[in-house]
């Protein structure tokens, strides 16, 4: 996984309907309250099949975070939820308000990328060094840049190789496309071999702007 977003531009507002409350009626069936992930499949013609359940929050939750927003420039917590459902403190309002509806319907559009210390022209290998010089996308209220490195930090062998996620947003897809393009362009990242040239690369392809990208996109 290079890029994720939400809304999905493959499924029509009925199979999102649909599928959305599949999941409620799962998580109610087992009684889980937490956050999680369940996962599925869906083909053309828009037939969803369950794949997996992930008990814990994915990497990609801020974009969920970014696309539930519950004000201007307020967006939902995740982290925060878990936490306090964890200590027994129940649900966050924010959270709870929306259980009490069920369904989310996203206000805006969002797209993460992932940054990878990782050479994509010699199949992904991991690579290592100081990051020299680093400087990270400029924060706004359209970009996010969640980060676990610092200018001068080395990246060694012994850890998994992602440098940072860049989440950028929009009213409509292509302004979220567009945040996230000029942050990647102000990244700079020496010192490893990264996938962030990668990432420029497909958010400037026709296909990718108009959504046209099943699993075999990239080779």
């Amino acid at each position: 996984k290079i890029i994720e977003e939400s809304p999905s531009v493959l499924l029509t507002d009925e199979t999102r309907r649909a599928m959305s409350e599949q999941v409620v009626r799962l998580c109610q069936a087992v009684g889980y309250e937490s956050a999680g992930t369940i996962e599925f499949l869906v083909d053309k013609q828009q037939n969803f099949y369950f794949l997996e359940m992930n008990t814990r929050l994915q990497v990609e939750h801020p974009v969920t975070e970014q696309v539930a927003a519950i004000g201007e420039n307020e967006y939902v917590d995740l982290v925060k939820a878990m936490l306090w459902i964890g200590a027994g403190w129940g649900f966050p309002e924010e959270i709870q308000q929306m259980r009490d509806g069920h369904l989310v319907h996203p206000t805006h559009h969002a797209m993460e990328a992932r940054i990878y210390a990782e050479d994509p022209l010699r199949g992904f290998l991991p690579s290592t060094g100081p990051l020299v010089p680093y400087v990270e996308p400029t924060i706004s209220p359209h970009v996010r840049v969640d980060s676990g490195v610092a200018p001068g930090h080395v990246v060694t062998p012994f850890y998994d190789p992602m440098l940072s996620k860049v989440i950028a947003s929009g009213k409509t897809r292509l302004e979220a496309i567009q945040h996230l393009k000029q942050s990647m362009d102000e990244y700079v990242i020496e010192g490893v071999q990264h996938n962030a040239r990668l990432i420029q690369g497909v958010l400037r392809q026709d296909a990718f702007v108009t959504g046209d990208t099943p699993t075999s996109f990239l080779p």
